[in-house]
């Protein structure tokens, strides 16, 4: 009876043991916020290698890879092997990897979107000042047309009425005129012969 008692109370201090521990992490093993930054970091640093040197041909893609791990590693303070402890610890753990993994893709969701927000802006910013610009060019183009079609009553008497203008001399008239000239033109000579008679010699 009393060795089945026992058995009964150790079971039941185990299930406490276990049920408030269920959260806690061996000595060793990254805590849940930490190893969540490190997985971050390394999913960035995996990301600018494909972006940036993975095109390069003369680069090893998987060295540069595992050198921006070094750096992830460095930055956080840990070693290779804590990450890899931890990171088998967790994935024999479900329940807390599941927290940890939807955490991250909350993050690369919303760095996605913030990545994607000034775009978005620019580009209906640009949309708008296009159609703005298509707008004042329509409008622009159907007044001209409406003041070309126009015409001003000022312009069109300028138009209709033309200045009158003197009537080219006919044929006839012309020796009338010529006679006019010529009897001026001789009155002229004879007052200048008048003026020459009257002065006197020496003057």
């Amino acid at each position: 009876m009393s060795r089945l008692l026992l058995v009964c109370l150790s079971a039941i201090v185990w299930c406490l043991v276990s049920c408030t521990d269920k959260d806690k992490v061996p000595k060793g093993v990254l805590g849940k916020e930490k190893m969540q930054k490190v997985l971050m970091e390394m999913i960035q640093a995996e990301r600018y290698n494909e972006s940036f040197i993975a095109p390069d041909s003369s680069k090893d893609s998987k060295k540069e890879t595992f050198k921006l791990y070094a750096q992830v590693f460095e930055l956080n303070k840990i070693t290779k092997d804590e990450f890899i402890k931890s990171y088998k610890f967790y994935m024999s753990r479900p329940d807390m990897a599941k927290g940890i993994f939807d955490s991250l893709s909350m993050q690369t969701n919303k760095l996605r979107e913030n990545l994607n927000k000034p775009l978005d802006t620019a580009a209906k910013a640009k949309s708008a000042v296009d159609s703005a610009k298509a707008k004042t060019a329509d409008s622009l183009k159907s007044k001209t047309a409406a003041d070309s079609l126009k015409v001003k009553p000022a312009d069109s008497a300028k138009i209709q009425t033309p200045q009158p203008t003197a009537p080219p001399p006919s044929h006839a008239a012309l020796p009338r005129v010529l006679g006019n000239r010529r009897a001026a033109l001789g009155r002229f000579r004879v007052k200048d012969t008048l003026l020459r008679l009257n002065r006197k010699p020496g003057q």
